[in-house]
C-alpha cells in the first residue's frame, strides 16, 4: 500500500508537494508583414510548475483511472484495487489507498509545465472602402490555440482557491491560483476565434 509519512506521534505529516510558481516563464512573439498582410503569433510558456490534479484522485474512487488496469503486468508489478481506492479511516489518519477521500498526496501532483500558442492573428488592410471613410482593416484572431504539455488534466494553466481534503471540502482558501494550483474540475481556458473590422480616421 502507499506509505504515509508520519511524525513521532503517528500523525500524518503535512509536507509541501510541489510549487505553484514556475521556475521561469518566457514568451516569444513574431510579427510578419508583407504588403497589406500582417501575421502575428505569441508563444507563452511556464516551466517547472506543479499542479495538484484532484480530478485524477476522483478517478481512483470510481475505478476510471488507467492505473487501475492491471492487464499485462507481472505478479510483482500488479497492484490490488485497494492500492488505488480504499477509503481513509474515520479519524482521517490517511491510511487509505491513493484515493484516500481526496486527501492530498504526491501521486496526484503533476508537472504542469506548458507551452501555449497563446495568440495568432492574420490581418489584411483594406484601405479606403468606397462609400465609407477611414482606413479599414479586417483581422482574424485566435487565442489559446494549442497547448504542449505532459500534464494529464484538461489544462495545466489552472488554479483554485480551496482544496478538498480528507473527509470532504477543506478550507485552505488562498483565493489565488498562483499560490494554490489545484485542478478541481475548473473550466479550462477556452479556444476562441474573433473576426474584427477596424478603421482609423
Amino acid at each position: 500500500m502507499p506509505i504515509v509519512m508520519r511524525d513521532i506521534g503517528g500523525f500524518a505529516r503535512l509536507l509541501p508537494m510541489g510549487n505553484a510558481l514556475p521556475k521561469y516563464r518566457y514568451g516569444i512573439s513574431q510579427t510578419f508583414r508583407f504588403k497589406d498582410f500582417t501575421a502575428y503569433a505569441l508563444l507563452d510558456a511556464a516551466i517547472g510548475r506543479s499542479v495538484y490534479n484532484q480530478g485524477r484522485g476522483w478517478a481512483f474512487l470510481d475505478f476510471l483511472s488507467k492505473d487501475d488496469d492491471q492487464r499485462g503486468k507481472s505478479v510483482e508489478d500488479a497492484k490490488p484495487l485497494g492500492y488505488y481506492y480504499r477509503a481513509g479511516q474515520p479519524d482521517n489518519t490517511g491510511i487509505g489507498g491513493l484515493y484516500d477521500v481526496l486527501g492530498p498526496n504526491s501521486r496526484m501532483v503533476e508537472d504542469a509545465s506548458y507551452k501555449k500558442l497563446r495568440e495568432a492573428s492574420v490581418s489584411y488592410r483594406l484601405g479606403n472602402v468606397p462609400g465609407l471613410n477611414g482606413d479599414w482593416t479586417v483581422s482574424l484572431v485566435g487565442r489559446n490555440l494549442k497547448t504542449w504539455t505532459k500534464y494529464t488534466g484538461f489544462d495545466p494553466e489552472v488554479g483554485f482557491g480551496a482544496v478538498s481534503g480528507q473527509g470532504g471540502s477543506g478550507s485552505n482558501s488562498s483565493g489565488s491560483a498562483v499560490i494554490n494550483a489545484v485542478d478541481a474540475f475548473t473550466f479550462p481556458n477556452t479556444r476562441t476565434w474573433t473576426l474584427s473590422l477596424s478603421t482609423s480616421f
